[in-house]
């Protein structure tokens, strides 16, 4: 009796089972970190809210003490976040952990122990990006080789290290008086 409507529900199950398994492999897009945590790659990054996924440099994390997991779609990225606690509405002592994905190898490194290439011709989505390495030498190399300012620690990063030259000369040079 309802043999014409076989096709049609065949099809929508089709369908509906095909947008299952897409939205199953969309949850299971994560990274592993180095503490146990997974992070979240489908998720935006709270700084430029562009997926994690679509990162040119690796992703980085900063894990707090009650297990949340925030990510960001570069190194840079997460220093803007951790210098600006007030604007991200969060306490710096409740960070537990912080990853960055060391460059050219997409390894999460400690981003407290790491060395980070400011100033350099590497640039992101939303401005200029630090590189990350786990050995001042590498990160002297990439200095050498991309035109880098410094190599400094995670403490020696500054929030004008995190802005771009364009944004900086307006800051500058243009309050809009003339």
């Amino acid at each position: 009796m309802f043999s014409h409507l076989r096709k049609p529900i065949t099809l929508l199950a089709a369908i509906l089972i095909g947008a299952g398994l897409q939205v199953g492999v969309a949850l299971a897009a994560t990274a592993d970190l180095p503490d146990g945590s997974k992070l979240d790659l489908s998720q935006p990054c709270p700084v430029c809210e562009m997926k994690l996924e679509a990162s040119v440099v690796g992703q980085a994390a900063a894990i707090f003490t009650d297990g949340k997991v925030v990510g960001f779609d570069g190194p840079g990225d997460l220093l803007r976040y951790y210098l600006a606690p007030a604007k991200y509405g969060f306490d710096p002592k409740n960070i537990k952990h912080m990853y960055v994905t060391e460059y050219g190898t997409k390894k999460f490194i400690d981003a407290k122990q790491a060395f980070f290439v400011v100033g350099s011709d590497l640039a992101g989505e939303m401005g200029p990006e630090l590189a990350a390495f786990s050995t001042k030498e590498a990160a002297e190399k990439f200095k050498s080789d991309h035109k880098g300012k410094n190599v400094v620690n995670f403490a020696g990063v500054t929030p004008d290290d995190l802005v771009s030259k364009k944004k900086k000369m307006k800051m500058e040079h243009g309050s809009g008086k003339h």
